[in-house]
């Protein structure tokens, strides 16, 4: 793969100067206003300060975490929950913020190689990235282990990632389970906290990542 360098708009991190994508989660972005509650009709969680802005257009009621990128230290591993909603939903780079890389093969998502090449129908909540910042997740990315491009034409929302809750028999209190994905239209959304936006990759080609970062030098 080319050497990319770091560019200058991106925010980095520790000695090795390590680029902190977009939608990563940092330390100090810590939650606020009143926490996941009950409905007083038994009817699913919501928020007793609840606002308008706490649900999506499917009526599913996200976390609240506080938008103040670059405090503490970045968690490279999370995703913050507004800043991937909104990358995934408008098809930016999940490393700079900018429009992903789109051409006629679709737009371009990153994931590990899973040894079939049959990427059709892969549910994902990591957003698409641009040429660029493909390279530097390539380069500084521990997670992308056997990195392949699969772009596609058409990335269909499909439903979110996060935690469900369930009522604790005989009393107000609420039980919560494993994050997991769930569906748009599952009847399990009024129970549903969600966290990330999950995205299903239709019409598929797997391609040569390596000829088109080289690309990017000539």
């Amino acid at each position: 793969m080319p050497d990319i360098a770091v560019p200058d708009t991106l925010t980095t991190w520790g000695p090795r100067q390590l680029p902190v994508p977009y939608a990563a989660h940092w330390s100090g972005e810590g939650g606020y206003g009143r926490r996941v509650s009950m409905r007083w009709d038994g009817a699913g969680v919501w928020y007793l300060d609840e606002t308008p802005a706490d649900r999506d257009g499917f009526g599913v009621l996200w976390a609240r975490i506080q938008d103040r990128p670059g405090q503490g230290r970045p968690d490279f591993p999370s995703m913050h929950p507004a800043r991937q909603r909104h990358a995934q939903a408008e098809r930016l780079c999940q490393v700079c913020g900018a429009s992903a890389s789109h051409n006629r093969d679709g737009w371009l998502f990153l994931m590990n190689r899973d040894g079939t090449d049959r990427y059709e129908g892969t549910k994902t909540t990591k957003p698409p990235v641009c040429l660029r910042c493909a390279a530097l997740a390539v380069e500084y990315c521990p997670h992308l282990t056997h990195p392949v491009g699969v772009r596609s034409r058409r990335p269909k929302v499909w439903g979110v990632f996060g935690t469900l809750f369930t009522p604790t028999p005989g009393t107000a209190r609420l039980t919560a389970h494993v994050d997991h994905y769930l569906p748009y239209g599952h009847r399990a959304t009024d129970w549903f906290l969600a966290s990330q936006l999950v995205v299903e990759l239709k019409r598929c080609t797997v391609v040569d990542l390596e000829a088109e970062l080289t690309a990017l030098n000539r």
